[in-house]
């Protein structure tokens, strides 16, 4: 890769690493993680409220805005992180982990932990992942062969 290619690699790393900051920060607020008053009360008084039977009462728009809330961490992950680039199970493993602990943390601040945003949100980080993987290919099948997303090795 010449000089000129590998400081369009870097900036668009750069660029990725900023929105993956940007939309965790943006993904915490969301969630209310960021700004959310924390008693570990809640939990041991019995104080919480929590649904573990999957898709009772279940509204599809709230669904389909978890689908889409998680559908950016699968993408900008393996922009970001090389290993992350070849394996959709590990970005399901932490889509699943993340949206595990905010639910989780949720149960401290009071709120409603569901099972079924785990599960979607899931889905939405891995179908995140698949979109990667199809731009990755079409970029990478380019004529003169270069591609952005991935650095050649």
């Amino acid at each position: 890769m010449d000089n000129k290619k590998r400081k369009i690699f870097k900036l668009m790393q750069s660029i990725f690493e900023v929105m993956l900051l940007t939309y965790t920060i943006t993904l915490l607020k969301i969630t209310g993680i960021i700004g959310m008053k924390f008693y570990f009360s809640y939990v041991m008084n019995g104080m919480y409220n929590m649904n573990l039977i999957p898709f009772k009462d279940v509204s599809i728009m709230m669904l389909f805005l978890n689908f889409l809330l998680f559908l950016p961490y699968g993408f900008l992950l393996p922009c970001v992180f090389k290993k992350l680039r070849v394996n959709g199970k590990k970005i399901l493993i932490i889509g699943f982990t993340t949206s595990f602990s905010i639910e989780l943390l949720q149960l401290f601040g009071g709120r409603f932990a569901e099972i079924d945003d785990i599960l979607i949100n899931s889905l939405g980080a891995y179908t995140g992942f698949i979109i990667f993987s199809y731009i990755s290919k079409i970029i990478s099948y380019r004529k003169d062969g270069e591609h952005i997303l991935i650095e050649k090795s």
